[in-house]
């Protein structure tokens, strides 16, 4: 921030197709929501893909698919990866290598930490985060507890979201990466109203309090149409 200032950010963020971006929050903060929101604001015709560990994004746009070597880069812009969960890691792992060697497309992984611990992150993962610009692949994670994660989801973030921590360690991470004391972080956490968050441009150094995302957004979100798929086609 300049000069620890903070600044109200009434619109949702901007990010671009080449952009780092870590969302941290609590179970049922909002943080997936906007995720979701961030990830559809890109444009249609890029690759894009939902690493699901969890097989619990709602996505109608797009196509799932379950085998790491064959990315149907060819059927549909916008795709799904759910893995198989007695393989995470190697599928997982699997994945981000292939995209990177594709290059040209931007991953949300969903619930980071069952990939990525502050001692154990699959290589392919590090790979997209402190190699993926020059392959043009952008990246945004989503993930409950900060303190737990590989050092470079956030050390590589150009954008960095925070919805309410309960943890102190979160809250310490945090406040590290943004050059806040803790207790001026805490500060700052103590001001948000319920599902509002903090927005922080690294480059900036700018701080942001943004309102809670729209409930006609959230509702589009929690209560989607029927499936559709958008084809891919070659521009």
């Amino acid at each position: 921030m300049n000069e620890q200032e903070q600044s109200t950010q009434p619109s949702l963020p901007i990010i671009g197709l080449n952009d780092r971006v870590a969302v941290f929050g609590g179970t049922g903060s909002g943080k997936s929501i906007l995720a979701q929101v961030l990830y559809r604001s890109l444009p249609k015709q890029w690759h894009k893909i939902i690493i699901d560990t969890t097989d619990s994004v709602i996505e109608p746009s797009a196509l799932d698919f379950y085998d790491p070597n064959e990315i149907p880069w060819d059927k549909a812009w916008n795709l799904r990866f759910v893995p198989d969960i007695e393989l995470l890691d190697e599928e997982v792992n699997t994945l981000y290598t292939n995209a990177f060697y594709h290059g040209a497309c931007f991953i949300w992984l969903d619930e980071g930490n069952e990939v990525s611990t502050a001692h154990r992150t699959v290589p392919g993962l590090r790979r997209v985060l402190l190699q993926g610009r020059k392959a043009m692949v952008g990246h945004l994670t989503c993930t409950p507890r900060p303190a737990d994660i590989s050092v470079s989801i956030t050390s590589q973030s150009q954008y960095i979201i925070v919805f309410s921590l309960v943890n102190y360690d979160d809250r310490v991470r945090v406040a590290k990466n943004i050059g806040l004391q803790v207790d001026e972080f805490d500060e700052y956490m103590s001001q948000l109203e319920e599902y509002q968050y903090l927005f922080y441009d690294v480059a900036m150094h700018d701080l942001f309090k943004c309102d809670a995302i729209p409930d006609e957004i959230v509702q589009r979100i929690l209560t989607p149409p029927k499936k559709e798929v958008t084809e891919y086609a070659h521009p």
